[in-house]
């Protein structure tokens, strides 16, 4: 039951960050949106190493978000723009 609401609050944290960005891929993100990013990227490498998070990544709320794989296939593409903000993150991504 706690890796489920692990889970849930992993999805709404990088749902909030994303929140007024239109393109990820292109986004600039200010330094606390970084340090967000980083520290849910580390929580998600953890957790995959535990458990299976295929239901986790591909779960869409219906149709209603975006799902995690979208989210984290454009934060990969993000990274590889090899700006200094970017860096901190996609070390993070290029483990998942």
């Amino acid at each position: 039951m706690k890796i489920l609401k692990l889970e849930d609050k992993l999805t709404a944290q990088l749902r909030n960050t994303f929140c007024g960005h239109e393109e990820i891929e292109v986004a600039m993100f200010n330094e606390d949106e970084v340090l967000a990013l980083v520290a849910v990227c580390a929580r998600v490498c953890a957790l995959i190493g535990m458990r299976d998070m295929c239901g986790w990544v591909e779960e869409s709320e219906g149709g209603k978000q975006s799902c995690m794989w979208d989210i984290i296939s454009a934060l990969v593409e993000w990274g590889r723009m090899g700006y200094r903000e970017e860096k901190r993150v996609s070390s993070f991504l290029f483990s998942i």
